[in-house]
């Protein structure tokens, strides 16, 4: 008989990880009034004390996750706008690329329902707050290097990011609570005519410039 080998722990970086990935599902799952650590814990697949050894409270387990919800958001987010291609595609990745491809889309569910938890909780509202205002600050980037490059006009890009980002929540609201049965392409071609309107370009400009690398636009 072969010697038996002992079973490998996980390290406690990666028992972390999977509390916190529990706590985003949890949160999707029933919401934050009705999650409670032994819900996390049986998601997990570890006890409830272990969830505590990491975390002190529910709040500090729930702000840990969300946090690390944020990196991976502002992540994808920065790909999108450091890609190889010109400004007004980079921002169609950011604002069109992370619409909702489902109405089951799991991070705009969250999302969702984070939203409402900011009124009530100061923490929450921080580290949302912290995730609009990076998104803000690259969207105004993006456009602010389009109008450098001469791809598109825009006087006020502070103004301008504001109003798509709104619009491309809300429309993530819309397709995800209201109107499940439409096809997302549809939401998606609506934020699109906004960044047509807001940055002065025809539908023939803006199909060329999706096509267009950076190298070349600048």
């Amino acid at each position: 008989m072969g010697t038996l080998q002992p079973v490998a722990r996980p390290s406690p970086d990666v028992r972390k990880a999977t509390i916190l990935d529990a706590v985003l599902s949890v949160i999707i799952d029933v919401g934050y009034t009705q999650m409670t650590v032994a819900d996390v814990a049986r998601v997990a697949g570890v006890s409830t004390a272990l969830v505590h050894y990491h975390f002190s409270s529910k709040t500090e387990l729930i702000i840990a996750a969300l946090r690390a919800a944020c990196v991976d958001d502002k992540q994808l987010r920065e790909s999108f706008a450091a890609a190889d291609a010109s400004a007004l595609a980079r921002l169609d990745r950011v604002l069109c690329g992370t619409m909702p491809a489902d109405p089951a889309d799991a991070s705009w569910l969250l999302w969702i329902e984070t939203w409402g938890e900011t009124r009530r909780e100061p923490a929450i509202r921080d580290v949302m707050d912290d995730l609009n205002q990076h998104e803000h600050r690259v969207l105004v980037g993006l456009i602010a290097a389009g109008t450098d490059a001469g791809e598109f006009r825009c006087a006020d890009p502070g103004a301008a990011a504001e109003r798509l980002m709104a619009l491309r929540d809300g429309l993530a609201i819309q397709f995800t609570l209201f109107n499940d049965d439409q096809p997302a392409d549809r939401f998606r071609e609506l934020l699109r005519g906004s960044l047509r309107n807001n940055l002065g370009v025809t539908s023939e400009q803006y199909e060329r410039l999706l096509a267009t690398h950076a190298a070349s636009a600048s």
